[in-house]
């Protein structure tokens, strides 16, 4: 089922909300179906309808004290969609148990009632967690395929271990230690609520407290869920709570933990979720750029013009090494993400780059830093000025320069940091090698560089983007939003408002 902004009456908006919006977004935000799905396309308010839907759930029931809880997949959009519903309806709309979450505590809230109320045990019988974001390089790590785990087995939780990609993890001594403490990571958290949804007596119990306490369920940014997470909102949905999902196919960039476009149209055509389209957009103003992205969604070939000189806001590609590589007035803000102490000390470099250039930090600047171990300020403070230092040899025309930066930076470092660095490899010192590059162009007015990782959510004036081979041959044959290429290549297309060129 869908709707659009014609042949349908408009349900009363609550306390005279709903002021500057487009039929569409009214008819979506006060629906009154109890599963909905709303489809936002690039630029047509997402998180105004979020904000303003949130708003309808909440004041069209005062009388029920169950909670209106909206949910989103990183802090980052959490943060974003509590402030934009706090501007709209006031800190009230918040208040407990009112709350706007990501879906990790959402889930970390399902497990402690679950412990709480002894339906599971945790080992040594705890039942407050300590949760990380993921194991540290503090923990002893070796690098292997088997992944240590967690499981419920007659309902107590145990360890498992599974197959998985060969990378660097924690070793099963130190990570059944960690648990035997009360301290685990989110993936532990997930997979034992998933283990509960799968034994029948739990998931019930589960589903009675969220219809017990939740009377409304909304999820930003859906296209980013994996089978847990609809599991969950099935659960919800199925003891009665009114579910609001909200995204964009075309937009779904990250498939985390394994999210993929089509289990959310699946989903949403099994579970009959009432659909509403948001298809004007605010942000286009060239006849240009609007063309463009209709053709996008048309599935249409179309092609970008070049830049020939023209003055760019920002430049996007889908890697950190293309845009490293685009040479010219580019410097990226940034290398790849710093999960290793190797790529995290390369990254601070960038970051003293980036910050004189534009008055910005470094993406993963403050990853970097934490990972590490330099998190006291005026730790950092004394490092500042060894960074420099070495900064300074990295602009020497010497052609040793890339490896005695490199010698340099692991020994500034390690005057503030007791992290180990592995012997010099190219494959550390490649980074470097591209900073130098830019260094060495003497650019006068650099355009910042960013992944469309990065990109998603925001835009600018205009914008240039990086085309591999195989992208303008994507482009040529029209866009297929199930490749998950062809959707990261939507998101950098769209950011435009009136110049979009090629690189």
């Amino acid at each position: 089922m869908s709707a659009s902004a014609t042949g349908s009456a408009t349900p009363a908006a609550p306390a005279a909300r709903g002021k500057g919006l487009t039929s569409e977004q009214l008819l979506a935000a006060a629906a009154t179906e109890p599963a909905v799905f709303i489809e936002a396309g690039p630029g047509s308010g997402k998180t105004t309808v979020a904000a303003e839907r949130y708003g309808f759930l909440h004041y069209s029931a005062l009388a029920d004290p169950r909670a209106i809880v909206a949910v989103s997949f990183t802090r980052a959009a959490t943060w974003e969609l509590r402030q934009r519903i706090v501007r709209t309806w006031g800190p009230g709309a918040l208040r407990s148990p009112n709350r706007v979450v990501t879906i990790d505590t959402l889930l970390l809230e399902l497990l402690h009632h679950l412990l709480r109320r002894g339906e599971l045990r945790w080992p040594r019988g705890h039942a407050d967690l300590r949760v990380l974001d993921k194991w540290s390089t503090a923990h002893p790590h070796t690098r292997t395929t088997t992944k240590q785990t967690l499981t419920v087995s007659n309902r107590t939780i145990v360890q498992t271990r599974v197959r998985d990609s060969l990378e660097a993890r924690i070793t099963g001594p130190a990570y059944w230690e960690n648990i035997l403490t009360g301290t685990c990571t989110h993936d532990d958290v997930r997979a034992v609520v998933a283990a509960a949804l799968s034994d029948r007596h739990l998931a019930a119990f589960l589903g009675g407290y969220l219809a017990a306490t939740v009377r409304g369920l909304l999820i930003d940014e859906v296209f980013d869920a994996n089978q847990l997470d609809l599991d969950l909102i099935s659960l919800a949905r199925h003891h009665g709570v009114t579910v609001t999902l909200i995204g964009d196919p075309w937009q779904a960039l990250y498939e985390f933990r394994g999210a993929r476009t089509h289990l959310i149209n699946g989903f949403v055509t099994a579970q009959g979720l009432h659909t509403y389209r948001l298809t004007r957009s605010f942000r286009f103003r060239s006849p240009h750029c609007i063309a463009l992205t209709r053709d996008l969604r048309d599935r249409k070939p179309v092609a970008l013009p070049p830049r020939d000189g023209a003055a760019l806001d920002v430049v996007l590609a889908h890697e950190w090494k293309t845009l490293w590589t685009a040479g010219g007035d580019v410097l990226p803000m940034s290398f790849n993400s710093p999960n290793t102490v190797e790529r995290a000390a390369a990254t601070l470099l960038a970051d003293l780059v980036t910050s004189a250039a534009f008055g910005q930090r470094a993406v993963f600047a403050e990853e970097s830093y934490r990972l590490l171990g330099i998190t006291d300020p005026a730790t950092r403070d004394r490092l500042r000025p060894h960074l420099i230092d070495v900064l300074d040899i990295l602009r020497s025309p010497a052609t040793t320069a890339v490896n005695d930066t490199w010698d340099a930076l692991v020994t500034a470092i390690g005057t503030e940091s007791t992290r180990h660095f592995r012997p010099r490899h190219h494959a550390y010192t490649e980074p470097l090698r591209w900073l130098r590059a830019f260094l060495h162009r003497n650019v006068t007015h650099p355009v910042p560089g960013l992944t469309v990782h990065q990109a998603k959510g925001r835009e600018w004036e205009a914008v240039g983007v990086c085309l591999t081979g195989t992208e303008k041959a994507a482009l040529a044959g029209g866009l297929d939003p199930l490749n998950s290429n062809h959707r990261i290549l939507y998101v950098a297309l769209t950011r435009a408002k009136s110049t979009l060129v090629a690189l």
